[in-house]
């Protein structure tokens, strides 16, 4: 007896990864507690690739690998250095460039090897349709260190020495991964914290209504049509 063959799998239009599964508690509202479904005619699905620069960067490039999506957003939260009165809790920023800092390189005390990567640009177009995708939604450059900082001072210097406004641990690995696999990329993340001595006691205040705030970009996008989104 022959056997009938499966259909094809559906593409995924845009994949949303996050570090772990409280960073997507925000897509539940639009996508089902499967975080997997269609907006306006886009499939759109939701996974988790893991905390810190490693796993993140591992994680993101298992899943292209095993889904084919055509665009991802990697959302999340994200601290910002001190100093920057214009932010607030629950505003977003999404990510026009990514910078690896590690305050020893900074201060002299380490040095990158110099054919090693440590800067990457957002795309474009994705990024602006997520720019204007909400009333408190800024563009800015973002830093990914090994650990949290944690001291005040260091905090300070790493935006003079880093040219970033805010800094999470897993964005400059998401975009590496995606750069390399070509897959267009944008990264939405909702401010939790300043960076410095503390920042975990605002991260546990406003952590879950930050990741709300960039999942509500995100599905605003999506229902503007998702502009950037490459043609299939």
């Amino acid at each position: 007896m022959q056997r009938l063959s499966e259909p094809p799998k559906a593409r995924i239009d845009v994949l949303i990864l996050a570090a772990h599964a409280p960073d997507l508690a925000g897509m539940r509202a639009a996508l089902g507690e499967n975080l997997d479904g269609h907006i306006r005619g886009l499939y759109v699905s939701a996974k988790a690739v893991g905390l810190g620069l490693a796993m993140a960067g591992a994680g993101t490039a298992s899943r292209i690998k095993q889904l084919e999506p055509r665009c991802i957003i990697f959302s999340g939260t994200c601290g910002v250095y001190p100093g920057q009165a214009h932010y607030r809790p629950n505003d977003v920023i999404v990510a026009n460039r990514f910078a690896l800092a590690d305050p020893t390189a900074l201060s002299g005390h380490a040095a990158f090897p110099e054919p090693m990567q440590t800067s990457v640009e957002a795309p474009a177009l994705i990024c602006q349709g997520l720019g204007a995708s909400g009333p408190r939604v800024r563009m800015a450059p973002v830093a990914s260190t090994l650990s949290t900082t944690i001291d005040d001072a260091l905090a300070a210097q790493l935006l003079i020495a880093s040219g970033c406004e805010a800094e999470n641990l897993e964005a400059f690995s998401v975009a590496i991964a995606a750069a390399a696999a070509h897959v267009p990329f944008a990264v939405v993340l909702g401010v939790a914290n300043a960076v410095g001595s503390k920042g975990r006691e605002d991260w546990l205040q406003f952590q879950r209504s930050a990741v709300i705030a960039a999942a509500d970009v995100i599905t605003t996008w999506v229902h503007n049509g998702a502009p950037g989104l490459p043609h299939s």
